[in-house]
């Protein structure tokens, strides 16, 4: 009896000495849930909506050709900084000088 009782003292102790060498145990990860706001963090600084600046831009030129003149411009709170917004210095905005305007 003495040694049953040894040998079930010896393998007490190998299952704790091997439990706690394989540290303890952690549930497996799981994915934060989601609720739908938005990371802040994340954003880049524009607010617009993409269709927002098309269709500003459609509706600054009133001659529907495309393209931002200095006239079309001038009632626009960019219209005092046209020349330095007509990057290619060709007398008129491109939807990309435009957006580029607007996102200074």
């Amino acid at each position: 009896m003495k040694h049953l009782a040894t040998a079930s003292l010896l393998a007490l102790s190998l299952f704790a000495a091997t439990a706690s060498a394989a540290g303890p145990s952690t549930p497996p990860s799981t994915p934060k849930p989601t609720t739908g706001h938005m990371d802040h963090g994340k954003m880049d600084g524009h607010h617009d909506k993409p269709d927002d600046k098309v269709g500003e831009f459609a509706t600054l030129d009133a001659n529907k050709d495309g393209k931002l003149s200095k006239a079309e411009l001038s009632k626009h709170k960019l219209g005092p900084h046209f020349g330095m917004l007509d990057a290619d210095k060709n007398g008129t905005l491109s939807p990309t000088e435009f957006a580029a305007g607007k996102a200074m």
